[in-house]
């Protein structure tokens, strides 16, 4: 059974990957009490006492404001997590030769790109501090030399998961409980469900493939017809949906959001194949069916 080091692995999509695979794989997903990545002391002797075949870097600050705040500022926690963090994990990794699967984030681009997804191919360009961050962090593994992939996801949403509501379950709360929600007409979104990203992992894993892609949905939306599927899904009251422009929602907001955070996921498909990632209408289903199967 190959052996896999989990950084983040509480976090939404590091649960749902080590809850699916735990049968697949020997996880050692230690939490910030036991190991702080931003020790790398303490990350090499995880890896002498653990040996792992592959290491995922899931840790990261995602909070978009309230890394605005810390703007610029390399002593702040979310440059330090996302970036040195991602930098002592690659480090360690190069120096064990182990495969890192480091994760990354749609947040690296400027959401400028209107006429069509986000591919491997075009240049990031960061608007707001957490992307600026995340692409630090994926400078740093490249600079390191190390084996590895960076695997960039989208607005991962899943049926369940404690900690943190993600965009499909504030819908679908909001649309159960009978609240107005108001949801971006004019935005380019790529939702994409967390079981799909943790197969997309598992098959990284066990190929140790290097490189970069973009994992996440096969086709695009935007928020409100996002919420309006969800309504549609569960035979809820769709007139709840109001649209908003993506300038209004925006006001008042420190932190730079971008219009088009939409991905391709064209390159994983092709030489991973076809039947990993889903569209977003099938996510939903299957979104609903764990949901209903959970209540």
């Amino acid at each position: 059974m190959k052996k896999i080091l989990v950084f983040g692995g509480a976090g939404l999509v590091g649960s749902k990957f080590i809850e699916l695979f735990s049968h697949k794989f020997q996880f050692l997903a230690p939490d910030i009490s036991e190991i702080d990545i931003l020790n790398k002391d303490q990350v090499s002797k995880t890896f002498e006492q653990f040996n792992p075949d592959t290491v995922i870097n899931f840790a990261a600050i995602t909070n978009v404001e309230e890394a605005e705040n810390q703007k610029q500022s390399k002593e702040g926690i979310c440059f330090r997590v996302n970036a040195i963090g991602a930098k002592n994990i690659a480090e360690v990794c190069k120096s064990f030769d182990k495969h890192l699967i480091h994760i990354s984030t749609e947040y690296v681009f400027d959401g400028a790109k209107a006429e069509s997804p986000y591919s491997e191919e075009d240049k990031p360009n960061p608007i707001n501090w957490y992307g600026q961050t995340k692409l630090f962090g994926e400078q740093f593994v490249l600079e390191s030399g190390c084996f590895g992939v960076i695997i960039r996801i989208c607005m991962p949403f899943s049926s369940f998961y404690d900690l943190k509501k993600d965009v499909a379950r504030f819908f679908l709360d909001k649309l159960k409980s009978g609240s107005e929600i108001t949801a971006i007409e004019d935005q380019n979104i790529t939702p994409t469900s967390v079981s799909d990203i943790a197969h997309a992992l598992a098959l990284v894993a066990d190929t140790k493939t290097r490189g970069l892609y973009h994992v996440c949905s096969k086709n695009s939306t935007s928020p409100y017809k996002f919420a309006q599927l969800i309504a549609q899904s569960f035979n809820l009251n769709a007139s709840l949906i109001k649209p908003i422009s993506f300038d209004e929602y925006n006001r008042g907001k420190k932190a730079k959001l971008l219009r088009n955070s939409w991905m391709d996921s064209a390159k994983f498909t092709q030489e991973k194949g076809p039947e990993i990632l889903h569209r977003i209408e099938e996510s939903i289903l299957l979104f609903k069916k764990t949901v209903d199967e959970r209540e």
